[in-house]
């Protein structure tokens, strides 16, 4: 005998990272659907964003990214560089300044300890050096052994730790953290894209995101509202000015004329 199926137990979808969507199959599925995920959370609509990544089984993060926020928070430097040593197809110049960074940090904290400068010696000499990265970098390092410049105290522990993951996610690839408001500045774009390309755009009214922009000839003004006489021959060029008070004016008997518009 057949058992009925659960529909509160329905399996959640997998994701196909080689599905695409649109009138030309230019855009990821999977990149898509984590632009409006992220989106949502930016919005405010947590519930809505959660269930999304329920439904679809894409999640917002990567677990290399929920990994590396746990390691960098916590301090525990040599998982944060296993974290980024675990992405695949990652440049070695952005391995090697991620590693820097994270170096950097550990480096700077120990110095701020008050009693790690022999501990942050040895991370300067066998963890920041093999980088072969800017020598002025090792130098600027150095010499905050010295100046104490730039060190991490008990105080400002935390918050630097946070700034440092924000760095980490500037270095790395885009796709390993969305930026903020990635979706809403594709939107913009293309909305600034079709506003540029329109030939007859002379409209002070926002662009609906329902349709594609595009004036008519009837917002182009049409109707002659005044004459001007006082050149003498033909006029070559014109041209308003970016206050729209003043219309300059030259002609092919040597004059040019400023008008002040009433």
């Amino acid at each position: 005998m057949a058992s009925e199926s659960n529909p509160s137990q329905t399996p959640t979808p997998k994701a196909d990272p080689c599905k695409t969507l649109g009138r030309k199959l230019l855009i990821n599925h999977s990149e898509f659907v984590r632009l409006i995920i992220s989106s949502l959370y930016s919005l405010g609509y947590h519930r809505a964003a959660s269930s999304l990544e329920l439904e679809s089984g894409i999640p917002l993060d990567f677990p290399e990214y929920n990994s590396l926020l746990f390691h960098v928070l916590s301090g525990r430097w040599n998982d944060c560089i296993l974290t980024i040593d675990s992405i695949s197809n990652l440049d070695d110049r952005i391995r090697s300044a991620a590693a820097f960074l994270i170096w950097r940090e550990h480096f700077l904290e120990l110095l701020g300890s008050g009693n790690g400068l022999l501990s942050a010696i040895d991370v300067l000499r066998k963890r920041i050096s093999p980088l072969e990265l800017d020598g002025r970098r090792l130098h600027g390092l150095a010499r905050a052994m010295v100046s104490l410049e730039g060190v991490v105290t008990m105080e400002n522990k935390i918050r630097r730790r946070i700034g440092l993951l924000l760095d980490l996610v500037e270095v790395l690839p885009p796709w390993f953290r969305i930026p903020c408001g990635r979706l809403e500045q594709l939107v913009e774009a293309a909305v600034t894209k079709q506003m540029e390309s329109c030939m007859y755009h002379n409209t002070p009214e926002e662009a609906s995101l329902y349709e594609d922009h595009e004036c008519s000839l009837e917002h182009i003004p049409c109707k002659c509202s005044q004459t001007l006489y006082d050149h003498r021959n033909e006029v070559w060029f014109v041209q308003f000015s970016n206050s729209g008070e003043y219309l300059a004016s030259s002609s092919s008997d040597c004059t040019a004329i400023i008008w002040k518009l009433l």
